[in-house]
This record gives structure tokens, C-alpha cells and sequence, in this order.
């Protein structure tokens, strides 16, 4: 019971998560924030405050299922251990670049005082930053498709 639940919560914020990489305009990971461009007329309102609390929770929610699933569960098939960890490992890999690579790269283009013509710098921070999310993009949905073919593996071994 608790597994299936635990495997119910893992699979729907893990496809929250490589939804909103794949099709968003931001990750949803803690930081996720910085990514987007800041614009003057946006303003803060409580309820941006309030939904950017739910958004920063998605990811670690995700990571904490997963790394439970791989490490906790009892009594299942090799295979299903296996697409458990590669879960967890793909979603620490979307944490771990973006906490490390996309928001310090935004916020030294944020930073970069605006010009008629791009530098070699801005293009080469626009560069690494689209490597960046292309990287986290492939972890995020690689793990998601672990999490579908866990939960659609036997449940136990024999």
C-alpha cells in the first residue's frame, strides 16, 4: 500500500518535472526562479510567492520518492531496483545541473550589461547554458520513463 502510493506520488512529480523541462518555461526544481528573465513589470504578488513554494517542492519530492523506491523496497525484481536507482540518479543529475550549471549561468547573463551586439562571452554563456538544459532535459525525462518502466515491471521477485 505504502509502495504503490510512494510509486503514485514518484511518477506523477517525476512527469511533472520532465514535463515542465520538455514543454515549460522553467524547471521545477528549487531555483527555477532565477532562470526566468527579471522584468520590471512583473510584479510580486502573494499567490507567485505561494505557487513558487509548490513548484520548489516538485523536484525534491520526485528525488525523495525515488531514492526511497530504490533504497526501501522489499521483495522486487533486480530489474525494478535497477529502473528505481537509474530514477533517483536521473533526478539528481536535473537537481544537481540546475542548482550548478543553468541558474549561475543565467544570473551572469542577467548580469551582463545590456548591448547592440552580443559579445563572445554572452554567446558563449548562451551556449553552455543551452548544453546545460539539454543535458538536465535528457536526465529529467530519462528518469521519468524509468519511474513508467518500473511501475509497469512485475512487482515481485520469485
Amino acid at each position: 500500500m505504502v509502495e504503490s502510493l510512494l510509486r503514485f506520488v514518484n511518477l506523477t512529480t517525476s512527469g511533472l518535472l520532465a514535463g515542465s523541462l520538455g514543454f515549460g518555461e522553467a524547471a521545477l526544481m528549487p531555483g527555477w526562479e532565477y532562470e526566468l528573465p527579471v522584468r520590471k513589470e512583473r510584479r510580486r504578488r502573494r499567490t507567485d510567492l505561494a505557487i513558487k513554494k509548490y513548484f520548489n517542492a516538485i523536484g525534491p519530492v520526485a528525488l525523495g520518492t525515488a531514492v526511497t523506491l530504490a533504497v526501501a523496497s522489499r521483495g522486487v525484481r533486480p530489474l525494478k531496483r535497477t529502473l528505481d536507482t537509474a530514477t533517483a540518479l536521473g533526478l539528481a543529475g536535473v537537481l544537481a545541473s540546475t542548482i550548478m550549471l543553468t541558474v549561475p549561468i543565467n544570473k551572469e547573463i542577467e548580469a551582463q550589461p545590456p548591448s547592440d551586439y552580443p559579445s563572445e562571452r554572452s554567446k558563449s554563456l548562451t551556449r553552455n547554458w543551452s548544453r546545460a538544459h539539454a543535458v538536465r532535459t535528457t536526465l529529467g525525462i530519462g528518469a521519468f520513463v524509468c519511474a513508467v518502466a518500473s511501475n509497469l515491471a512485475k512487482p515481485h521477485a520469485k
